[in-house]
């Protein structure tokens, strides 16, 4: 009746140390996904900006086509002669927008923009992937080893050790990476090659 107890119990726990990790996997991944959409909302806040000043110049361009002006309504009945005449007169000339701020005066240089669009499609790949494809293959790393690649190849995501540990926790789950005990101390192998990233730009998926 002991032993009976026991294994419940010793089954018990285990469940309940992959319930915990799973969870801690799951709220680390929507703290990230948030501050993605923070930083992407950001952005589209900023081209909605750009767009807008780059209208006003553009319709202040000598020989630029402006939208029509919008009818007056017809003189009710019985209005006084002397009223204004139903349609405005266009304007002799094109109103010119006013100046950009001094801090914004310089269109951006297209390599700023290459490098915004890459840092865009970098915030939106999913963590797992970026650090898959760090880790060479057949090649054991510890998780501070991982991490110092991830921030300095991807300075932009800002995660902590303890994300990039649950992590690799979840990649050795999924039978993506290996995992070993050397010293008292974790070490994180991949085991199979990365596949290439699709032509259009999509994100590779994970293998295994």
């Amino acid at each position: 009746m002991n032993n009976t107890d026991s294994a419940s119990q010793s089954v018990q726990r285990v469940y309940a140390e992959r319930f915990a990790t799973d969870l801690a996997d799951n709220r680390c991944e929507q703290k990230e996904l948030t501050a993605q959409i923070e930083r992407l909302r950001a952005r589209l806040e900023q081209l909605r900006t750009d767009e807008t000043w780059l209208d006003g110049m553009q319709a202040a361009l000598p020989g630029a086509t402006a939208p029509p002006r919008p009818r007056r309504a017809p003189r009710a009945v019985g209005a006084p002669a002397g009223e204004a005449p139903v349609e405005e007169a266009a304007p002799v000339g094109k109103p010119v927008p006013n100046p950009r701020p001094a801090g914004r005066a310089k269109a951006k240089p297209t390599r700023s923009r290459a490098a915004g669009r890459k840092a865009s499609t970098t915030a939106a790949a999913p963590l797992h992937q970026l650090i898959r494809a760090l880790m060479p293959l057949g090649e054991p790393r510890l998780v501070r080893e991982v991490h110092a690649d991830l921030t300095e190849a991807h300075p932009e995501r800002g995660t902590s050790v303890q994300v990039v540990r649950n992590t690799l926790e979840t990649l050795v789950k999924r039978g993506v990476i290996g995992k070993g005990i050397q010293k008292g101390t974790a070490m994180y192998t991949a085991t199979e090659a990365v596949e290439p990233a699709e032509p259009t730009g999509g994100a590779a998926p994970v293998t295994g």
